[in-house]
């Protein structure tokens, strides 16, 4: 069936009895609408007047064979279906009906005879589907943003789309035939014609990167199945200059990002220790709350400091995770951190792909919250379908505070940096993860991260 009705049909023969019979049949009982003409004379000035998906013709008729036939049909439309039908099975015959393009050929015998009717409508039908696939195949060719070439083993150039002719500035036309290497500069050609005929051999579709013309590309190569005495493939190349150009700038704004925080902490921290050592003088000479109050806050300055810093270097994006045990690395975690009187359960051997030390910082940090700010006595990890949790029996965070904890600065502790959080979803991010809050079953909070890749 087409997209807007039945298929249509014009079977062509000099036995009239046969061609009502045949369009009939093909009418009534497949659902397919068929007319029928007693010459190929005739079927041409029908074909004037009236558009049809498939042709179906006889080889031997008087005047003008199906061959010469269909070699008049291919003038005028060269993309309609047509499938020859031969008195006898002739070789000579079946490969000169090949080699002039027939979508299919059958033995007119065996359809009369043994009335394979439904066989001849299954061809009808699958000449058509795989013609209306192959014009929106070329349809998409066409219009695609994409350059894309067929092209032989050899590194002959078949045909081109308009958009790979409009990127080297020149026609279509004037591509055709033109040698692979000889298009693009020397050496990008010929790694890409060595990339092609890599796939005509294996059969496996292949991927790379280059540049040429101060412009970066992604090109796949795929093996072409065709009737064609060439071996051969086909080249998709897509511009990711601009994308590559956002990737450089990004990794600049992270590399100045990261120098900038270490060289602020570093600058802060020496006259920072100094105030911290005589600090500890002063609580030797003199008792004072004011002191306490100082204390207290060069103590709040460092862990600024260290959330800022850790924060800088948590954007760059996981492009190598590894298989780590989860179990392992809730515990890990939890050993660098002041837990006081609170425990830590895991109830999952789950392992995932992770950053290893990106992973213990997202948990540290989980693991801090929910003492500093949930006052947790107990913290739970666990797997989910997709993922993974850390739980606590704390206070819980309000439902109307949910959407501004991920927030820089927001904190409902008093000695709280307001990163911790910012730290964790940065890290997910980088992961490709998602990180969400809700209620645990104690009552506390339940920080859930999601889309992680389990192994």
């Amino acid at each position: 069936m087409t997209p807007t009705g039945p298929i249509r049909a014009l079977v062509v023969d000099d036995s009239e009895f046969f061609a009502e019979m045949t369009a009939s049949t093909l009418t009534e009982e497949h659902d397919i609408e068929a007319t029928y003409e007693t010459s190929a004379e005739d079927a041409l000035d029908w074909l004037e007047e009236t558009d049809v998906d498939c042709i179906v013709s006889d080889y031997e008729m008087p005047g003008m064979d199906g061959l010469t036939f269909l070699s008049r049909v291919q003038e005028r439309y060269d993309d309609l279906p047509f499938i020859l039908l031969t008195g006898r099975g002739d070789e000579e015959v079946a490969s000169e009906a090949i080699a002039s393009g027939v979508a299919d050929y059958l033995l007119k015998l065996e359809v009369v005879e043994d009335e394979q009717y439904e066989r001849l409508a299954n061809r009808i039908e699958g000449v058509v589907s795989q013609q209306q696939t192959q014009k929106k195949y070329e349809h998409l060719i066409e219009n695609s943003p994409d350059g894309i070439a067929h092209v032989t083993e050899s590194g002959q150039i078949l045909a081109v789309n308009p958009a790979l002719a409009e990127r080297l500035g020149v026609d279509s036309e004037s591509l055709v035939g033109s040698h692979l290497p000889d298009v693009f500069d020397d050496e990008v050609g010929r790694q890409r014609l060595d990339a092609g005929r890599r796939v005509v051999e294996t059969g496996e579709t292949e991927r790379t990167e280059d540049s040429y013309g101060g412009r970066h590309f992604h090109n796949i190569f795929v093996p072409v199945e065709t009737r064609s005495a060439h071996d051969s493939f086909q080249l998709i190349s897509r511009d990711i200059t601009e994308r590559r150009e956002r990737e450089e700038e990004l990794e600049r704004q992270n590399d100045r990002l990261e120098s900038f925080a270490s060289v602020v902490s570093h600058d802060l921290r020496n006259p920072l220790n100094v105030a911290q050592s005589s600090v500890e003088l002063l609580k030797d000479e003199a008792e004072s709350d004011h002191v306490d109050r100082i204390d207290r806050s060069l103590v709040r300055m460092a862990d600024i400091i260290e959330d800022v810093l850790t924060l800088a270097r948590q954007g760059e994006t996981v492009d190598s995770p590894s298989p780590v045990a989860l179990e392992t690395m809730a515990r890990d975690a939890w050993s660098y951190i002041d837990a006081g009187a609170v425990d830590l359960v895991v109830e999952t051997d789950r392992r995932i792909e992770a950053d290893a030390s990106r992973l213990k910082d997202l948990l540290g940090n989980l693991y801090r919250n929910a003492i500093e700010h949930g006052e947790a006595e107990v913290i739970t990890v666990g797997a989910l379908d997709t993922g993974f949790f850390v739980a606590d029996d704390g206070s819980g965070i309000a439902e109307t505070d949910r959407d501004d904890i991920f927030d820089a600065g927001y904190s409902t502790a008093r000695q709280g940096t307001g990163l911790g959080l910012v730290i964790v979803e940065e890290i997910a991010a980088a992961h490709g993860w998602e990180v969400a809050v809700t209620d645990s079953e104690t009552g506390g909070a339940r920080f859930e991260v999601t889309g992680v890749s389990a192994r």
